[in-house]
């Protein structure tokens, strides 16, 4: 197992303070790159199961989208393709020139924002339990339907300590204190989470990423509620993509399910090389 190295910073872009972290062996190091791209309510801080797995590979960036983590939000601009631009930025600051992009939830349609406007830069995609901004009328039906129950501030009865509507019950009852952990990850910044309508509000068809004809995985929850896996399956089927279902977790399989997610992953990013 190789040592990483941790390099961390700020970049200005339009505006905005944007934070990353890159994984590394140091200088020198030329391995392909996977970014990480977190959710709404999450941070670079939430892929601490994946880096160092990740990192025996490949070089790691995460990064903080706007209004999230340590990055700013002064502009109030939300876009995925702001996100998009500051991604770039990210990766002109690092001397990176192309990525194998994974976004998780909302950050699907982060990477979206940069695939779109940077196809000659993206090696390869993976959408995790996300759409990305590519909805079907199931997928809208879906989310309706969970947002009438009360989205992530209803439906279910979950435990105050280790309860979360992301997360799938049985998360809880297998290991209390980790599922506390996706709770407390959350509790050091305060984003925008009452904007996110913004963002999900951007739609784009499947051919657009299909068109990019990069190698691409959609990776889903058996018990996601958000993006139901069988629906998130029929998308995929719509690009082509590889599709993986994990069981014994809900929207945040990487945080549910890390080895799993991790060696589903992995698998793919070795198949493109």
């Amino acid at each position: 197992m190789s040592d990483l190295e941790l390099d961390s910073g700020r970049i200005l872009n339009e505006g905005e303070e944007i934070y990353w972290e890159l994984a590394s062996t140091g200088a020198g190091d030329n391995r392909p790159v996977v970014v990480l791209t977190h959710g709404a309510g999450g941070s670079h801080a939430i892929w601490y199961q994946q880096v160092p797995a990740l990192g025996q590979r490949f070089r790691v960036i995460t990064w903080d989208s706007r209004g999230f983590g340590n990055s700013t939000c002064a502009t109030g601009e939300l876009s995925p393709e702001r996100a998009g631009s500051d991604l770039a930025a990210v990766l002109d600051h690092l001397e990176v020139q192309r990525a194998h992009l994974v976004g998780q939830s909302l950050g699907g349609w982060h990477i979206n924002g940069f695939a779109l406007a940077h196809p000659d830069r993206v090696l390869s995609l993976t959408y995790a339990d996300t759409v990305g901004g590519m909805w079907t009328d199931e997928l809208r039906a879906a989310m309706a339907e969970f947002a009438k129950a009360g989205g992530l501030g209803g439906g279910r009865t979950v435990p105050l300590v280790g309860g979360h509507r992301a997360l799938w019950p049985g998360t809880a009852a297998r290991d209390r204190a980790h599922a506390f952990l996706y709770q407390a990850l959350g509790s050091f910044h305060s984003p925008p989470m009452h904007r996110l309508g913004e963002v999900t509000g951007w739609t784009i068809e499947h051919d657009q990423i299909a068109r990019l004809g990069v190698p691409t995985l959609f990776v889903a929850g058996t018990h996601d509620q958000i993006f139901p896996a069988p629906l998130l399956a029929a998308s995929a089927a719509l690009i082509p993509a590889r599709f993986v279902e994990i069981p014994g977790s809900g929207h945040s399989p990487y945080f549910e399910q890390p080895s799993v997610w991790n060696d589903a992953v992995l698998d793919f990013l070795d198949r493109t090389r």
